[in-house]
This record gives structure tokens, C-alpha cells and sequence, in this order.
């Protein structure tokens, strides 16, 4: 028995048996570009980061974007239902979209030092 899989994607010719499935096509996953939730988290990160950036002397070096990314993890943490929105949006693949909405570098560097932060963590 030999195996047609050159056939079109909607069914393959198997011999005596003919295999037939659905042809989907491509499917993106951007989550939450419309998300009201998700423009609302990406507006608080700004808006925490704009309180942040204009204190460090060089925000752009690599040591001033450890200090913008620890200062606001910090204020992070002191907002529990901030720090729990963004641990789902993490889990939801929200994050991109959140990159896209904020249009704003430092939330990219902290975005990815937080999800750092959250793998690195043990697992309860």
C-alpha cells in the first residue's frame, strides 16, 4: 500500500482507504490587541514607566534599564491585582500585544525581565 499525501490537503487517497480531514489554513494568535483588559495593562505599565524613566540619568544604558526594570518591578509588587493581571496575561500569550499597544521600549525590556523572573521562580 502506498501513501498519496501530494493529494490536496481535504483528502488523501490511501489505497482502499481515503483519509479526508479539513483544510484550515493558517491561524495567527494575537491575543488581545483589541482587548480592552490588555490596552488597559499595557496604559498602567507606561504610565508607571513614565514616573520612572525621567529619574534615571542614563535610562538607555544597560545598567539604567536594570534600574528602570527593578524600580518598577518594585512598585509592581506593591500592587498584587497589577502583578496577578500580568502573570495571566503572560499565561494568555498576552504579552506581544501588549509590546504592540505600548509602543514604549522600556515596557519591552521589562516585560522580558518579569517573564524571566516568573520561569526562573519554583513551581508551587
Amino acid at each position: 500500500m502506498t501513501f498519496n499525501f501530494h493529494a490536496p490537503v481535504g483528502q488523501v487517497i490511501a489505497g482502499d482507504q481515503t483519509v479526508t480531514g479539513d483544510n484550515i489554513g493558517t491561524q495567527n494568535n494575537y491575543y488581545g490587541i483589541d482587548d480592552p483588559n490588555t490596552q488597559e495593562l499595557a496604559n498602567e505599565l507606561v504610565e508607571i514607566l513614565q514616573g520612572i524613566v525621567p529619574q534615571i540619568s542614563n535610562p538607555t544604558s544597560e545598567a539604567g534599564k536594570e534600574i528602570i526594570t527593578a524600580a518598577a518591578m518594585e512598585e509592581i509588587e506593591n500592587k498584587p491585582t497589577l502583578k496577578d493581571r500580568l502573570v495571566a496575561a503572560l499565561t494568555a500569550g498576552a504579552f506581544e500585544a501588549i509590546k504592540k499597544i505600548a509602543k514604549n521600549d522600556f515596557v519591552e525590556v521589562f516585560l522580558t525581565a518579569f517573564k524571566a523572573g516568573l520561569e526562573a521562580k519554583p513551581k508551587k
